[in-house]
């Protein structure tokens, strides 16, 4: 028999090991976001997360890297410094890309300030 549990949101049954509800979407609880970080991190942790995140072995997701790196003749590493640039290192934490906009957003803003304000009287 399919194990299965309640969605907090919808009240719907879904599957014991799903992290979002079919119906509504909702985040379950426990279930934590893709990360980078853990134990078995070895170069940047896309391999991990990815593992993690399909619910597969490392190593054979590092197998598939690998092959898919021959094969593709370098993509394959464009495509894994994509993930980690748009994956956080921890479950808290922001990706990298986040980091930079938000750097961005508050030097912009800071530049905003410090001009004079000019007051338009009609």
């Amino acid at each position: 028999m399919d194990e299965s549990k309640r969605c907090a949101a919808c009240k719907m049954d879904i599957h014991l090991e799903a992290t979002r509800c079919p119906h509504c979407r909702e985040r379950q609880p426990g279930a934590e976001p893709m990360h980078r970080g853990g134990p078995e991190r070895v170069v940047g942790g896309v391999c991990t997360a990815l593992a993690r995140q399909l619910r597969l072995d490392v190593a054979l997701v590092r197998v598939a890297f690998v092959l898919a790196l021959a094969m593709t003749a370098g993509t394959a590493l464009m495509v894994y410094g994509l993930l980690w640039a748009l994956t956080p290192a921890s479950a808290l934490a922001k990706a990298p890309v986040q980091r930079l906009v938000d750097w961005l957003s508050r030097v912009t803003n800071a530049a905003r300030e410090d001009e004079p304000r000019v007051e338009r009287r009609v």
